[in-house]
């Protein structure tokens, strides 16, 4: 696996899991009345303040979620603290509604996979495989409480279709945590949707699915005010705009090229960046895509197939290029600075498989593969302008070597579109999550361990202390 090429994403028949079973007072005096009855006011008045899940009133801190999400060997969805305790089965085998979980019995022809936090950790968006068999399967993405389990579909295919093997489709919340952006496989080809993120009332019309762009290969990034989304499609770099009257969208030209995936937002919105050819090669570049006449910035140069991320306060962008023969790995890691004043090259010559900003913080998260030895392990580096750059240990987080799930692979190959969806990051920066078997590379152990892929918690700090917390094949943290 670690050697093949990794394709561009494309419509798939359904290869059906087998084997897989689902587990299965007195009344208050007057006085006291009138106070409850202003209490309760009171209380209303705050909630209708907060009418917008992702935003907090008065700018207050939201709450800390700090939940791990995972996909059970069932095929079922479970949430966890980071050290594994106060599980949550979320499905249980059933199919979430918007009056609950249905009391029915268990079967095994429910499948979820690909969970993602809502902005506000109050959803989670899951795929679903439902049916017997491939003839009739039905697939569709749910949007639940992420505490209850409670909700239904926000998105249904038209057919029995994959984007690839596992992956029923990409799916990536709105910042607002209004909409969901979903690629998926139509008769008609890889499309982009936009639906309402929440889930349509069982006895109610099913949601609009606003077609953005059909054609693949086929990536997207909202754009931080919710307002418009950036699309690479074929070799079309484009912005995307909804108008929310007529439910139309617009689009606006930003350039051609197919030596990247996944155009990147600034965390300001106002800059948008991308790679294509200009001056003596390969550039990534800088746009403004509210002013039309500003030229974009020729950042850097970049040597093939490259992939960029901003850094969480829009001063660094994290570059991989020189992408290897036949793998998703790159050569090259490079941190430059927005503004283009400096450079810093953490890799020149090494395996460098995909990479994640901290998302409060100047600290990348990046996974080195080892070709030779078939694993995989966390580093983590310091920021551009950090004091301890040239501290960074060029070893495994601790100690921790991996083979990845089949997910988490997808996940890690296609990183620069996953880092908006899928992030292995706990939220305060403390520690990493990722799914697969470890592996042991010592003369007295050697191969790896048994029993399946499991969910395992590495932290980032001193001494990166390991946690072995479910058997799962898919994970992802809360985002707060």
């Amino acid at each position: 696996m670690l050697n093949a090429t990794v394709a561009h994403v494309r419509a798939r028949r359904i290869p059906w899991p087998t084997g897989r079973t689902a587990p299965w007072v007195p009344a208050p005096t007057r006085r006291r009345l009138t106070i409850l009855v202003v209490v309760i006011a009171a209380l209303l008045a705050t909630v209708a303040c907060s009418s917008n899940p992702s935003r907090t009133a008065n700018n207050e801190s939201p709450m800390s979620v700090n939940r791990i999400a995972y996909i059970d060997p069932d095929g079922q969805l479970v949430t966890s603290n980071p050290d594994g305790s106060a599980r949550n089965l979320l499905t249980a085998g059933a199919v979430a509604r918007s009056g609950g979980i249905l009391a029915q019995p268990q079967r095994s022809d429910l499948i979820y996979s690909w969970p993602l936090w809502s902005p506000d950790a109050s959803r989670i968006a899951v795929s679903l495989l439902r049916g017997d068999s491939p003839a009739d399967a039905h697939v569709s993405l749910h949007s639940l409480e992420s505490s209850t389990g409670v909700g239904g579909a926000a998105f249904v295919n038209e057919a029995p279709l994959t984007i690839a093997d596992g992956t029923p489709h990409y799916a990536q919340w709105s910042p607002d945590g209004r909409k969901l952006g979903v690629t998926a496989a139509t008769p008609e080809g890889l499309t982009l949707f936009v639906v309402d993120a929440m889930p349509t009332p069982e006895s109610a019309t099913q949601n609009a699915q606003l077609v953005v762009l059909r054609g693949g290969p086929l990536y997207f990034d909202w754009s931080p005010d919710s307002a418009a989304l950036a699309v690479h499609s074929n070799e079309d770099v484009l912005l995307v705009r909804l108008d929310q009257e007529t439910q139309q969208f617009s689009t606006q030209p930003l350039a051609r090229s197919r030596s990247f995936r996944t155009p990147a937002w600034s965390p300001d919105g106002t800059r948008l960046a991308w790679s294509a050819p200009g001056g003596d090669g390969e550039a990534l570049w800088l746009g403004q895509p509210d002013q039309l006449d500003a030229a974009p910035l020729r950042l850097a140069e970049v040597e093939g197939a490259s992939a960029f991320l901003w850094s969480s306060d829009g001063a660094v962008i994290a570059v991989a290029d020189r992408q290897i023969a036949g793998s998703p790995a790159y050569r090259r890691l490079r941190l430059l600075a927005a503004d283009g004043s400096t450079e810093r090259v953490v890799k020149e010559d090494d395996w460098v498989l995909g990479f994640f900003w901290e998302p409060n913080g100047d600290r990348l998260a990046w996974v080195a593969l080892n070709p030779e030895e078939r694993t995989m392990e966390w580093r983590v580096i310091p920021g551009l302008d950090s004091a301890s750059a040239g501290d960074a240990e060029d070893s495994a987080l601790g100690g921790f070597r991996f083979s990845p799930s089949g997910e988490t692979f997808l996940m890690l190959a296609f990183f620069d579109q996953y880092a908006r969806s899928h992030s292995p990051w706990a939220p305060d920066g403390s520690a990493l999550v990722v799914a697969g078997t470890q592996q042991y590379l010592s003369e007295r152990r050697n191969g790896s361990s048994g029993g399946g892929s499991r969910v395992y918690v590495v932290e980032t700090g001193e001494g990166g202390e390991l946690r072995d917390i479910a058997n799962g094949s898919m994970a992802v943290w809360s985002t707060r």
